[in-house]
């Protein structure tokens, strides 16, 4: 288990991507942490399957851990439950240098994450994913957000945690529909950085989606290496991390214009990658052969779930609220071919309609 680190200085930290890491959470938290006061934010199916062993794990190191427990799901990542976090820190009595520990998917950790870095102007944090989704893109990076107002993570901070445990034994447990949602991510980083990447799973998506145990591993770990070279070398989104919103100026639309009970985030974005791929094609940046591979993966990883026709206009209106728009117009991430990718700043509205049309028939 050899750590992948994020190398940013003196706030770097190590990714642990490999098989029973929450059973060892107190041995590989202990030395990042310095103090022994931990609240273990986490929902309620995930702490029953794994909220035992990891607290039994923190308190034979000598932490003491208190759980607590918030509804799960997009609906509930907002400024409600995170006053709701806030109070039980309080209540408790959490200092500087109190630790908050995050078991659970992407909204878990974006709310956590959110939590610690305004708590006291910032306690320590750790992330522990336990959906593939979390695992390869959200608990990596340090974005941490609440949705506001319908738009999608709006209000947040980057806030890096002091270390990620990503237990791959956890993928055990996913639906089918979850671990596909994940696997959407993973394309993505085929997509934008690694053509090999996109080869093995073109080649081998029946195992992974059989949850082949080695694979998936594997997949989790080249994700996490992707991220965590863009995020060293970009941690603020300056420059290359936009990269790895490729497909999600138009996934965040979309999620947000079905009030996120319509799509899962993977599904959303690997429409965003479809769209992406068609408006790359339209701006001479990459022939058919291209878009067909990236349309033919994700339908074969089933992730165009069918939608119900929806407004090209409001959709379009809910891209300009995307947090790269700069100016006034979209920037979208578009790709030249499998592995390499680019931004463009200015795509005629024209294009972006007739896309979205085609889309939505």
């Amino acid at each position: 288990m050899k750590p992948i680190k994020v190398d940013l200085g003196s706030r770097s930290y190590s990714v642990l991507v490999d098989r029973g890491l929450l059973k060892k959470a107190g041995t590989l938290i202990s030395p990042v942490c310095t103090s022994k006061k931990v609240l273990l934010l986490s929902t309620k199916p995930i702490y029953r399957l794994y909220g035992k062993n990891v607290v039994s794990s923190l308190q034979a190191k000598g932490f003491e851990t208190h759980p607590f427990l918030v509804a799960d799901g997009e609906a509930h990542k907002n400024e409600a439950t995170l006053f709701k976090v806030l109070s039980e820190m309080t209540r408790l009595s959490f200092q500087r240098d109190s630790c908050l520990v995050a078991l659970g998917g992407g909204v878990i950790g974006d709310l956590g994450g959110f939590a610690a870095s305004i708590y006291m102007r910032g306690i320590q944090f750790v992330q522990c994913p336990t959906t593939f989704l979390a695992q390869v893109d959200a608990g990596i990076g340090g974005k941490t957000a609440i949705d506001f107002k319908g738009i999608k993570n709006l209000v947040g901070s980057f806030y890096q945690p002091k270390i990620v445990l990503a237990d791959t034994s956890a993928l055990r447990t996913l639906s089918d529909r979850q671990l596909r949602t994940g696997l959407a991510e993973v394309i993505k980083y085929g997509v934008i950085e690694d053509s090999e990447l996109f080869d093995l799973l073109e080649q081998k998506l029946d195992k992974v989606l059989q949850k082949d145990p080695e694979l998936l591993t594997h997949l989790a770990r080249r994700s996490c290496e992707i991220k965590a070279r863009i995020v060293s070398a970009d941690e603020k989104e300056s420059g290359q991390r936009a990269w790895l919103n490729f497909g999600h100026t138009l996934g965040h639309a979309l999620e947000a214009y079905f009030k996120y009970d319509v799509l899962t985030h993977g599904e959303a974005i690997s429409y965003g990658m479809w769209f992406a791929a068609l408006l790359s094609e339209r701006s001479g940046l990459c022939d058919r052969t291209v878009v067909d591979r990236i349309k033919d993966l994700l339908d074969r990883a089933g992730l165009f779930k069918p939608i119900p026709r929806f407004d090209e206009r409001k959709v379009y209106e809910k891209m300009t609220l995307d947090k790269k728009a700069k100016g006034g117009q979209i920037q979208f991430v578009l790709t030249r071919k499998i592995g390499l990718v680019t931004i463009q700043k200015s795509v005629p509205q024209s294009v972006i309609f007739s896309t979205l049309r085609q889309l939505r028939a």
